[in-house]
């Protein structure tokens, strides 16, 4: 096997496919990256550790001799990212099996795995369900995962839900039972309603498969796995089993109080908020709220460190007045960035004090992030 490629664009297919790899030493083969090229395919790179796979094409390659090599995936894409940017002339030498890295005067030299039986990836049975736009899934993905749980006895909570609706709507939601996120997207067809979900691991991937592009991404499944992919790259996934609970019962069909406020004033409140240390007592950093009709004043106390009380001027609200809630300062703050990003104002609305809060951008119906306040003793 030899062939020449140039130092970016190999880097740019290593860098995307070897984060697939396993990062134990439990199955060896896993730990690899498997490097084929062939003058009709060009190179094509391959990674997985059964939980998720990734697969990249180039055809930005001169193939030489076509031939296969499986290389320990980590060190291949940190060693070829520190490369010049020269062509690099990779070549399989038979005789000490280790592959050849020339990049111009100087080389170096990997071992490889022999004898290797490396995992096709399950692509054979894939019904493809649906297409979107790269930017939209991008953006779905990124107002939604931050939502979901680190980790949960349920499993279900640790991903994030694709609902695709008879009504033809896909809902992207995330939860990790103390808020929700969930991002509305209108299909342009129909479609039959189907559900799954899938790991967090996998979404961040997505997150950098994906391009800023209105070009489509497909998604398909089989019994077990998700498989997302457009003409260069597949990203295949295990699926979370469980059943996830009903989320539209988390959204309170009504609320008592409505606020608008500045996204830009309540971002640096928080912020400022954020750096007084947790409260010993309640063990979860929080900030205490009390809306009035034209104004809103925000209190973080710590009994080791001391206390912020800011006053927020010229809100705007609606209905009961006179309301105190609290809520997590870093649960508060993440939405409030994501909105800021987008939105002058953003809506609080409040369904009491100890009902969840709905949040959103006041021009924009396809977000919401739902958030449960805590119970206080002040």
């Amino acid at each position: 096997m030899k062939f020449v490629i140039e130092k970016k664009e190999l880097s740019t297919l290593t860098t995307l496919v070897h984060r697939a790899a396993s990062s134990k030493n439990a199955i060896p083969v896993l730990s690899g990256l498997l490097i084929e090229v062939s003058p009709d395919k060009g190179l094509v790179m391959t990674s997985t550790d059964m939980e998720i796979g990734i697969k990249a094409v180039s055809n930005q390659v001169e193939v030489v001799d076509p031939g296969t090599v499986l290389v320990n995936a980590h060190y291949f894409a940190d060693f070829i990212k520190l490369l010049p940017d020269l062509p690099i002339v990779l070549e399989l030498k038979p005789d000490t099996a280790k592959l050849s890295i020339q990049y111009g005067r100087s080389s170096g030299s990997i071992n490889t795995y022999s004898d290797f039986e490396y995992p096709d990836l399950p692509l054979a049975n894939m019904e493809c369900k649906l297409s979107l736009p790269q930017q939209v899934l991008k953006e779905a993905l990124r107002k939604t995962s931050f939502a979901a749980s680190q980790t949960h006895f349920r499993q279900v909570f640790t991903g994030v839900l694709f609902d695709i609706t008879s009504t033809g709507e896909l809902r992207v939601v995330a939860s990790d039972t103390h808020r929700m996120a969930y991002f509305k997207i209108d299909l342009d067809k129909a479609v039959e309603p189907f559900h799954f979900i899938i790991p967090i691991r996998t979404v961040n991937e997505l997150l950098r498969l994906l391009e800023d592009s209105p070009e489509p991404v497909n998604i398909a499944i089989t019994d077990n796995n998700a498989l997302f992919y457009r003409d260069d790259v597949i990203l295949l996934s295990r699926l979370i089993e469980g059943q996830y609970p009903n989320y539209e019962q988390v959204i309170p069909p009504n609320f008592s109080t409505k606020i608008s406020i500045s996204s830009q004033v309540l971002l640096n409140t928080l912020e400022r908020a954020k750096t007084m240390p947790t409260d010993d007592k309640l063990k979860i950093q929080h900030v205490q709220l009390e809306f009035s009709e034209k104004e809103a004043i925000i209190n973080s106390f710590s009994e080791a460190m001391g206390e912020i009380k800011e006053v927020i001027e010229e809100i705007s609200s609606e209905g009961e007045p006179n309301l105190k809630i609290a809520f997590n300062t870093s649960y508060f703050l993440d939405v409030t960035k994501l909105l800021n990003a987008e939105s002058e104002h953003l809506d609080i609305n409040l369904s009491g004090s100890l009902g969840p809060a709905m949040i959103k951008n006041p021009q924009k119906d396809n977000y919401i992030y739902i958030l449960v306040p805590l119970r206080t003793s002040s």
